[in-house]
């Protein structure tokens, strides 16, 4: 009872200090930075002092009010508007999100896939799947958001609480039938999907990654385990030691579903039956497959529909994209920047041939993995080409050096700091007897380097040189 009259009262608050929008949301936002004229703002901090900074951050930005959990001094925000102090305004303010969405609206189902590596993949390739059978597919993720295939850039993989609940209001107004959520640890973490159910969450893998925000591999697998405690139904890889392993009944969702390469007398394992059906295996990471599956199978589609769907998938921008040529060898772009993403993109590719590996590290990051990715990279490669990833803040020699710990035949390494004369060097260098890997940026617009985007794509990049050869991308073959 305590909860729905604060909610009333700041209802009411936003409602009479601000008419922008026909929505609830419109008029207010937890984030100072985007703030527009004639919004409330709503100050989530729990420091009294940046919570201050906050609200005058807000009222410079065109704030019509504001609402703290502190009792304010008038002199210190410098400004007469109106303000409400409601010290539960961190339980209930997801509420208010919520107060768009009318009982008897159209629902779609929500899916919300997290985990280390393949959770962009398995949400657009889940996306294609139903949209082959006709469905209508909202999505959010870090390829961009929209109705599928018609999407729109996004900042974030996860964006931030406002702008998801807005994409959720659109797609339930536009009728889709699925909406499918990219989860990120750190959105998980921070709130940005608070509120949200999800019928289905799926969980790729979890292995050890953003620990410089996270602080511990614990942590960090609780972020994404979070999404456990707001879905119905979950699938889960059970070939992921951190994922076996976990206490399931420590989580909301008790119906929980699992995928496996491997065979086992498990019932809640959902597996493909004829694997040999599916086309093209190797260009898709199987455990998206699987997932796709899983999920459709539950979802009542049937196994011949399924097999449909997948054998009519067309391979990623960026994500295992194969590029074959009669002189220079085959060339394979991906996004691969974890241990476990390195490991897999060696094992299932055919690797009887010479192998180049052109790859670098992100700066600002987990730098204990530099080494142990060098290392990787090391045993399966002849030739290595060492350039720039996303150094963003750091130096690229403090990197490059890390990097080199992790190898031992140095004669075998070319360091080509420009990215673009590193792709170059590799072509030009390449022969029809050789696979070449392009590793860490897929179909990534830009480079990040001292708090600047400089615009580069490998994918477009390689494209643009191959054209002075003879050259098939998987979809040409």
């Amino acid at each position: 009872m305590q909860e729905l009259n604060r909610l009333k009262i700041c209802t009411n608050f936003i409602l009479k200090n601000s008419d922008r929008g026909k929505y609830l949301s419109d008029r207010f936002s937890e984030d100072s930075r985007r703030i527009n004229n004639n919004q409330i703002f709503i100050s989530l901090e729990p420091d009294m002092k940046k919570n201050i900074k906050n609200i005058n951050h807000a009222i410079s930005k065109g704030a019509s009010g504001f609402i703290t959990p502190f009792r304010v001094p008038r002199q210190k925000i410098r400004s007469s508007i109106p303000f409400l102090i409601e010290r539960g305004v961190k339980k209930i303010y997801v509420e208010l999100f919520k107060a768009d969405f009318k009982e008897k609206e159209h629902k779609p189902i929500i899916i919300g896939i997290t985990g280390t590596n393949g959770k962009t993949s398995t949400a657009l390739l889940l996306a294609q799947s139903l949209t082959y059978q006709n469905k209508k597919v909202g999505i959010i993720s870090s390829e961009g958001s929209g109705i599928y295939p018609n999407l729109v850039e996004n900042e974030y993989t996860t964006p931030p609480i406002d702008i998801c609940y807005k994409y959720q209001r659109f797609f339930c107004k536009k009728r889709c039938d699925y909406v499918i959520i990219e989860c990120s640890s750190q959105g998980l973490h921070q709130g940005r999907l608070d509120g949200i159910h999800f019928t289905y969450s799926i969980i790729t893998n979890i292995d050890q990654d953003h620990i410089e925000y996270h602080k511990s591999l614990k942590n960090y697998i609780n972020s994404k385990l979070k999404i456990m405690n707001q879905c119905t139904t979950s699938i889960i890889n059970f070939d992921c030691n951190n994922l076996k392993n976990i206490d399931h009944h420590k989580h909301g969702c008790k119906n929980i579903f699992y995928i496996s390469q491997n065979k086992s007398k498990n019932k809640k394992i959902i597996s493909i039956p004829q694997r040999e059906n599916i086309k093209n295996l190797e260009n898709f990471n199987i455990y998206s497959l699987l997932m796709i599956f899983a999920l459709m199978r539950l979802e009542k589609f049937k196994t011949p529909t399924i097999f449909e769907s997948i054998n009519n998938l067309n391979p990623l921008d960026g994500r295992r994209q194969i590029f074959t040529t009669n002189k220079k060898g085959d060339f394979i772009v991906d996004y691969a920047h974890t241990v476990q993403a390195y490991k897999n993109i060696y094992l299932d590719f055919n690797i009887n041939k010479k192998i180049c590996t052109l790859f670098g590290c992100g700066g600002d990051r987990d730098k204990i993995k530099r080494k142990i990715i060098s290392k990787i990279v090391d045993n399966y490669s002849s030739k290595i080409i060492i350039t720039k990833d996303n150094s963003r803040t750091e130096q690229f020699k403090k990197i490059l050096n890390d990097i080199l710990k992790g190898i031992k035949n140095l004669d075998k390494v070319k360091i080509i700091k420009s990215r673009k004369n590193a792709i170059k060097y590799m072509v030009q260098t390449s022969s029809d007897d050789r696979l070449n890997f392009i590793l860490g940026k897929g179909n990534e617009d830009f480079i990040l380097e001292n708090n600047k985007k400089i615009k580069h794509n490998d994918v477009i990049y390689l494209k643009n040189i191959l054209k002075n050869y003879e050259y098939k991308t998987i979809k040409d073959c």
